[in-house]
C-alpha cells in the first residue's frame, strides 16, 4: 500500500499548491504546512471529480475562489497514481492522530454505514492514532470477516449437471443417451449441491487476496489469511459486476452486507459514493452528521438509556403537513427530553456559542409539539449535542422565554468511554423526573 496521502480537514477548503511545491505528500507528524493543499495535478483530478459527479459527491468546486469545499463528509478518495486524499474530521486542539481516532470511532459506531461493533477493549486500546484511514477501513473489513467466521459462512444450493458414476438428483435423459449409450455404469444427472462457491464468498475471497498484499497490519494479515483458508474451495471472482448482481442478502445472512460493502469499494475502480454516477476516482465518503447521530445512539445504548430515535409522530401543520423528525426523544413519566445532535464546532467564548438560531427555533417547535400532542407530557427539556473541542468543554444551560430549559452538551468523540458530561446530565434529569 502506498504511504503517500494528502491530509485535508472537512471544515476547510482544498486549494492547489504552486507548481514548484513538492511537499504535499503527508509524512507522519503534525507539523504540516500543506494541510488542505495539493499538487496542481491532484487538484485538477479532484476538480474533475466534482464536475463529473455534479452536486452529489460530497465535494463542491467553486470557480470564483478556485477551491473545493467539503460538505461535512469524511473518508478517502484515491487519486490516479495511488495517492490517498484523507478527509478527516477536524476539531480545535486535535492532532492528525486525534482526527483519525475520531474517524475510527464514528465509523465503528455507525450502524447505518457498517454495523455496530463489539470489540475487545484491549485490542481497541492498542489502536495507533497515526493509522491511515484506508488501514482503518481494512481493519473494519477484517472485523466483519471475524463476525462471519463466528456466525458461519454462507452456503447455497447450486444446480449442477454432471456425468457421474453414482446416481443422484434427476436423470437428464437427453444428455444421458448422448454420453452413456454404451456405458451403463454412468449417469448424466441434474442435481443441487449445498456449497460455499457462491457469489458472496467469491467477492470476499477476491478482496482478501488483494488486501493481504496491501495491508501493513500484522493482525489484519492474520485475519485475512485465516479467512482465505476457510474459503480454500471457493473460486475467485472473475466478473465482479455479475457476482454483485447475484448477491442475495436477507435477515438470515445480514452480517454479510457490511463486508461486501467494503469488498466492493476495494475491488471496483469507480466512485462508491454516491450510488449514482461514474467517476475515475474510487472514493468512500461518510456523512458526518449521520455518523455523529449514530455515535450518540451508541453512547445511549452503552448507558442502558431507553430512547426513541427519529421520532416522527407529529406534524407541524394540520392535515398532516410538514412532518417533524426528532433525532432522539426520551420519555419518563410525565416528562420528555429532546436530544438533537449537530456536527459543528462551538466556541464558548462567544455569547451565543455559534449555535445556529434556526436550530433553536426548530427545537422550540419540537418542544411545543410534544407538550401539546403528547397528553401525558407536562414538562419538556432540550439537549443540543455538539462535539467537544478546546473551545467547548463544559455543559451550558439556557432557557427559552417560556422557561423551557435547554442544555448545550459537549460530546467527546476522541474517547468514547469519556462522555460523563452527557450521562450525568441525562441521569440528573431522569432522577428529577422520578421525584
Amino acid at each position: 500500500m502506498t504511504n503517500n496521502s494528502i491530509i485535508v480537514y472537512e471544515n476547510k477548503n482544498i486549494y492547489s499548491c504552486k507548481e514548484e511545491c513538492n511537499s504535499c505528500n503527508y509524512q507522519d507528524g503534525d507539523n504540516l504546512c500543506c494541510v488542505n493543499y495539493c499538487k496542481p495535478d491532484y487538484f485538477r483530478e479532484l476538480k474533475q471529480y466534482c464536475l463529473l459527479e455534479n452536486q452529489n459527491c460530497g465535494l463542491d468546486y467553486s470557480a470564483k475562489d478556485n477551491c473545493i469545499s467539503i460538505n461535512k463528509y469524511t473518508g478517502i478518495i484515491q487519486l490516479k497514481d495511488g495517492t490517498y486524499l484523507e478527509i478527516l474530521p477536524k476539531l480545535s486542539g486535535n492532532t492528525i492522530g486525534d482526527s483519525r481516532k475520531i474517524f475510527e470511532n464514528l465509523v465503528l459506531a455507525s450502524k447505518n454505514l457498517t454495523r455496530e461493533y463489539k470489540h475487545n477493549k484491549d485490542v481497541v486500546s492498542q489502536t495507533k492514532k497515526n493509522k491511515h484511514i484506508v488501514e482503518i477501513l481494512i481493519s473494519v473489513f477484517c472485523d466483519d470477516l471475524c463476525e462471519i467466521l463466528k456466525k458461519g459462512l454462507k452456503k447455497a444450493y447450486i444446480r449442477k449437471s454432471e456425468n457421474l458414476s453414482k446416481y443422484k438428483g434427476k436423470l437428464n435423459f437427453a444428455e444421458h443417451i448422448k454420453h452413456n449409450l454404451t456405458n451403463q455404469s454412468r449417469f448424466f444427472v441434474n442435481y443441487s449441491e449445498l456449497c460455499l462457491d457462491i457469489a458472496e464468498n467469491k467477492i470476499l475471497k477476491t478482496a482478501c487476496l488483494y488486501l493481504v498484499k496491501q495491508t501493513k497490519s500484522d493482525n489484519n494479515k492474520k485475519i485475512l489469511r485465516r479467512f482465505l483458508v476457510e474459503l480454500d474451495d471457493v473460486s475467485v471472482s472473475t466478473n465482479l459486476e455479475k457476482d454483485l448482481q447475484e448477491v442475495n442478502i436477507n435477515r438470515l445472512n445480514s452480517y454479510y452486507e457490511s463486508p461486501l460493502f467494503y469488498a466492493e469499494f476495494f475491488l471496483r475502480k469507480q466512485v462508491f459514493f454516491p450510488k449514482k454516477g461514474r467517476s475515475k476516482l474510487p472514493a468512500l465518503l461518510f456523512p458526518l452528521e449521520k455518523m455523529f447521530e449514530d455515535y450518540i445512539e451508541s453512547i445511549l445504548k452503552s448507558a442502558n438509556i431507553s430512547y426513541n430515535q427519529q421520532y416522527s409522530r407529529h406534524y407541524l401543520l394540520k392535515n398532516n403537513l410538514f412532518q417533524t423528525k426528532m433525532d432522539f426523544v426520551i420519555f419518563k413519566d410525565n416528562k420528555a427530553i429532546i436530544l438533537d445532535a449537530k456536527w459543528k464546532e462551538l466556541d464558548s467564548t462567544s455569547d451565543k456559542f455559534d449555535v445556529a438560531q434556526a436550530d433553536l427555533y426548530q427545537l422550540f417547535a419540537y418542544s411545543e409539539l410534544i407538550k401539546n400532542k403528547e397528553t401525558e407530557v407536562e414538562e419538556v427539556e432540550i439537549m443540543l449535542l455538539y462535539p467537544e473541542s478546546n473551545k467547548f468543554k463544559e455543559v451550558t444551560k439556557w432557557e427559552y422565554f417560556n422557561n423551557t430549559p435547554i442544555s448545550i452538551v459537549p460530546i467527546n468523540v476522541v474517547e468514547k468511554d469519556n462522555n460523563s458530561l452527557l450521562i450525568k446530565a441525562l441521569e440528573k434529569t431522569l432522577l428529577n423526573m422520578q421525584q
